[in-house]
């Protein structure tokens, strides 16, 4: 893995980059890239320096000066890296080592594992729901996320509830961060009534669907849940204000 991080790292420079480029179409010395690249020639030496660290290029004397030229061997790595990432096989191909095992760790926080068809779609393990008041699964879902005054968190593998605060019930409206109201719990589905477009895109960048609850119980929202029969929520049917239904 090093050896990629290396290479990358060496590519993450616009004048590395321009001077890759240059030694595409010819061979050339260090005097010639610095007048193509209208540079001091003590500023080609450093970087030719980088690039041969990592095998980029090669060099090879002829009379009083040395030619560089690109290294094909050590350039298709990168690029076989990201065939393999878009091909789905990366993680095989650079996790070799028999400490890299693919199982799920035992201390993962939802419980999912890596298997051929990546993650398996199956019933989130905690669900949050938004409440105006704590009445266990009787509790009617709020409308709206961000000012929900409190949430309830219910592991439907162990059948377990949990109550936080809402630790971001005064943020500014499109403002809302979903972390802080959680106060950290990880959950993997949210039910709620109604929630802004911010919130939804924050939630989905950590992972978690968010779903519109029906008018009624808790637990009559888990029943539709586990059937399948909530609707999912995105951006082009949020919320656009606190006070919505």
């Amino acid at each position: 893995m090093e050896a990629y991080i290396n290479i990358f790292k060496a590519l993450s420079d616009e004048t590395r980059l321009k001077i890759l480029l240059l030694m595409s179409k010819k061979s050339i010395c260090a005097k010639g890239i610095a007048k193509h690249l209208n540079i001091s020639e003590a500023a080609v030496s450093q970087q030719i320096k980088i690039l041969k660290k990592v095998n980029l290029i090669i060099g090879y004397k002829i009379g009083y000066h040395i030619i560089y030229d690109l290294n094909y061997d050590t350039l298709k790595k990168p690029t076989l890296f990201i065939e393999n990432l878009i091909n789905k096989d990366t993680y095989d191909y650079i996790f070799s080592d028999s400490q890299y095992n693919t199982e799920c760790l035992k201390k993962c926080a939802h419980k999912k594992c890596f298997n051929e068809n990546k993650f398996k779609e199956e019933l989130s393990m905690k669900v949050c729901f938004p409440v105006k008041s704590n009445e266990g699964l009787q509790s009617v879902t709020y409308n709206h996320f961000g000012n929900a005054p409190h949430f309830i968190i219910c592991d439907l593998e162990n059948n377990e509830i949990k109550s936080v605060n809402n630790g971001d019930l005064n943020h500014e409206h499109g403002k809302c961060q979903p972390i802080k109201a959680l106060s950290g719990e990880v959950v993997d589905a949210v039910i709620v009534g109604g929630i802004g477009a911010g919130a939804i895109l924050k939630l989905n960048s950590m992972g978690i669907k968010v779903y519109k609850a029906c008018q009624g119980t808790i637990e009559e929202n888990i029943k539709l849940f586990k059937e399948n029969k909530l609707p999912q929520f995105d951006a082009n049917n949020s919320c656009t204000s606190h006070n919505c239904h």
